[in-house]
Order: structure tokens, then sequence, then C-alpha cells
């Protein structure tokens, strides 16, 4: 009849589908976009020939493919890459993605997380560094337009007083490596930042004595290096207007350098 799929079978619910047959289905897609975006070759109709000769023995080559489509919605729902050559399928119903996800979840979908975009910066870093201890692969599409959130965020209120006073004590050069300032900014001023030693999210001060001028390199280092501490350290030997000052006892167990 005109209008009916070449392959009915390929359009029934998964409901019908068992959870073996689910599962193999999605472990096997979670291999293929696992090469996918490590840049590692595979052959989809080979992936389809090898569930067709286990346990989907009784489906057919275009309800395999379907069902792929279905995990591919499924996924671009949740905000991970699926594989480009199975188009997310229309009107996948609800009952069929918790179905999907659930065998997602059992096949170790966590580890796709880090492809997840994020407006938290926290997470953010993490995503990208837990990134780049895997293989370079493909070049990632990305997003053309950007989602947008609103949050409300905390910031604490600053005295100008003070962050005037150390860009001027330091006339032009870094406290911490004692370069030149890296490059005259729009006021024709040099271009350094204003680091707090102790930070304010651990109650540190607002004060000349917890302040110090740092090129970008160095104010960098005071977050992401892996000798941090010790670049505080000098800091405190190096300038004697600093004086150290302790984190609250609340903060001592989860201090960060902010």
């Amino acid at each position: 009849m005109a209008g009916l799929p070449q392959d009915a079978d390929a359009e029934r619910t998964v409901i019908d589908w068992t959870d073996a047959e689910l599962g193999a289905t999605v472990s096997a897609y979670l291999g293929m976009l696992r090469n996918e975006l490590q840049g590692k070759p595979y052959v989809k109709t080979t992936v389809n020939q090898q569930l067709r000769h286990g346990v989907l023995s009784g489906r057919t080559k275009g309800s395999i493919e379907f069902r792929m489509r279905n995990i591919s919605a499924t996924l671009y729902d949740l905000r991970i890459p699926h594989i480009p050559g199975y188009l997310p399928a229309k009107n996948v119903g609800p009952g069929v993605k918790e179905r999907i996800k659930a065998a997602l979840e059992l096949a170790g979908i966590a580890e796709f997380y880090d492809y997840v975009p994020t407006a938290d910066h926290v997470q953010l870093d993490l995503k990208v560094r837990s990134l780049r201890t895997k293989p370079l692969g493909v070049i990632p599409p990305g997003t053309n337009k950007p989602l947008t959130v609103t949050t409300t965020t905390t910031s604490f209120v600053r005295d100008p007083a003070v962050k005037s006073w150390v860009l001027a004590t330091s006339n032009g050069q870094c406290e911490g490596c004692d370069a030149k300032a890296p490059f005259v900014d729009i006021h024709g001023l040099p271009y350094l930042e204003v680091h707090h030693v102790m930070p304010l999210s651990s109650h540190g001060s607002d004060t000349p004595s917890n302040a110090v001028a740092l090129c970008p390199n160095c104010h960098r280092r005071c977050h992401y290096s892996a000798d941090r501490d010790e670049f505080k350290l000098a800091l405190y030997e190096k300038l004697p207007r600093l004086k150290i000052e302790a984190p609250a006892a609340e903060d001592v167990q989860n201090l960060t350098y902010i």
C-alpha cells in the first residue's frame, strides 16, 4: 500500500524489543560513537550485520538502522554528540526515549558527559581537563548559536582605592616575576591584574597587605599552576607589605584559590 514504510519492522515501537536487543544496539552505537569522536575508522553496515548475527537475529537491517536513529534522537536531547550517519528520528515517544536512556546508562553513557556544553565555568574546566586526557579525535562541530543562561551570582564589594594603590605602587611591573606589564591598555596605563593572596572567598581582606599586582601569566599561575602554593609563599617572602592571613575555620578543608 502507498504510504507504508518499505520495512514495516523499522517503524515498530521499541516497546516490543527485549532489554537484551536494545542493550546490544545501544552498546554497538556507543562503540561507533567512541570511534567517531576519536577519529577511528568503523563501518556501520558491518556493525549492523554483526548485530543481526547475534542477539538481533530476528531483526532486519532496516529495523536496526531505525533504532540507531532513535538513539541519535535521545542523545540529541541530552546534548551529547550523535553519529552523523544516523539522523535523529522525529517524533520519538517519551516512553521509547526513557527506555533508551536507561539502556544508555547501563552501557556507560557517563563517559560522554564531558562533551555536553555547559555555562558553568568550573564544570567547563573539569570537562576540558578530562577531554585533554583522551585522543585528539575529529574536529568538533561546535555550536553556531550557543544557548544563553541567566544566573544569579554573588560578587564581593571591592575598594577602588586599594586596587588603585596596588597598581600604582607596582609602577607598571609585575610583583611576581618582575617583568614589565605585557601591554598598555586603552587608557594608556600599563596592564596588570590585582590578585588577593588570601582569596576573598576564603575571608581574605581587601587591603594592600593582601593584594598584589601581577601580569596575566602570574595571575593564572596563582590559580591553576601545580606550584601555586609555593608561588604564594614566595610572594609573602618577596613583598614586605603582605601579611599572612588565615582562612576561616570552615574553609580550611575546602580552600580554593579564587
